[in-house]
């Protein structure tokens, strides 16, 4: 199995998510820069006789990532199921669920804003945006959970990179935690199985968990008057 992911291969996070990944798992990890790029390298994958797993950020108030998923969607029907579709949320938002509420750690200044990250709330009246730059910045829950961690990050994560580069242990006010434990934590916040290739049974039960969470996350913002969108069939039924 083929596990695809939109990101970039080279990113801080990505290299970070990867770190520890077993072998087996690792190998099998692609990136294609873009989620654009996600249906054309899916349709060779499945040509080809692979099966692969979507790693799709799918944030509320966006259209064309729906119609990406609808596409997918089709793909595997039409292929076996030989297609799964993971929605996640977006690969800044679980750095933070990781790490935004550690204080024994210095990844983060403080803890403004952090009940609407990890509530994944309407975000519109945070008060880290501040200016017309922010604003326009701050377009999907995504951006703004780049925002956050561009505003509220400390030195080690948006200046030195030392976070992503290092063992913990450069300030009596941080706890002692190796890149390696970092990697495990960030990866353990997505809630899905990258340990092993996950069984159909487990493949499938986290896609349908996924797409009820991500659903409840567009009917909030539906509710709260973004751009309202339709809710997500799931590929698969049981």
């Amino acid at each position: 199995m083929i596990y695809l992911f939109e990101d970039k291969e080279d990113d801080t996070l990505s290299l970070l998510f990867r770190r520890t990944l077993p072998e087996q798992v690792l190998k099998a990890v692609e990136y294609v820069n873009g989620n654009g790029n996600l249906v054309n390298r899916s349709r060779e994958l499945i040509a080809a006789g692979e099966r692969v797993l979507v790693i799709l950020d799918t944030v509320p108030a966006n259209k064309s990532i729906r119609d990406i998923y609808i596409t997918l969607r089709k793909i595997s029907r039409d292929n076996e199921y030989r297609l799964i579709v993971w929605n996640i949320v977006c690969a800044e938002y679980y750095f933070i669920k990781a790490f935004g509420k550690r204080n024994d750690l210095k990844v983060f200044r403080d803890s403004v804003c952090i009940d609407i990250v990890l509530s994944r709330l309407p975000y519109k009246g945070s008060s880290l945006i501040s200016t017309e730059e922010d604003i326009v910045f701050s377009r999907t829950f995504e951006k703004f959970c780049k925002l956050y961690i561009y505003k509220n990050g400390g030195e080690c994560v948006n200046e030195t990179i030392a976070f992503f580069k290092e063992d913990c242990c450069c300030t009596d006010e941080c706890t002692e935690i190796s890149l390696d434990d970092k990697s495990d934590l960030y990866r353990k916040a997505y809630e899905c199985i990258f340990e092993y290739e996950p069984s159909d049974e487990e493949l499938w039960s986290i896609h349908r968990k996924l797409i009820e969470r991500n659903n409840t996350m567009i009917q909030i913002y539906n509710d709260a008057g973004y751009l309202k969108i339709n809710s997500y069939p799931v590929i698969r039924e049981y």
